[in-house]
């Protein structure tokens, strides 16, 4: 299996907005993604320090799928459900540059 590719987005989420972006975000990739080939994970982490900014990221198995996923209706509904709930948004995709394990 090659190498995952990954997505990932900065959401700095409107006063009031944090619950509903959640859940509207966990809705979106809970639908697209598992429903994409090539889909391993996605996490949805929040800032300690500031309570309203978080940090999506989703592994996929080759750059293929992630386009693919990015490129559905799906994606866009939900992607567009979720900013507007936010201030700001900025999403890209990645390589891996470097990994450290335990052990």
């Amino acid at each position: 299996m090659s190498e995952a590719k990954w997505a990932s987005g900065r959401w700095q989420v409107k006063d009031g907005m944090v619950d509903e972006f959640v859940e509207r975000w966990t809705a979106w990739l809970s639908a697209t993604g598992k429903a994409t080939p090539g889909f391993r994970s996605a996490r949805l982490l929040r800032s300690l320090d500031d309570p309203n900014v978080f940090t999506s990221i989703s592994d996929w198995d080759d750059d293929a799928s992630r386009d693919a996923w990015k490129s559905s209706e799906g994606f866009q509904t939900g992607l567009a459900s979720a900013r507007g709930l936010c201030d700001e948004f900025v999403g890209g995709d990645f390589d891996e540059a470097a990994a450290v394990d335990a052990g």
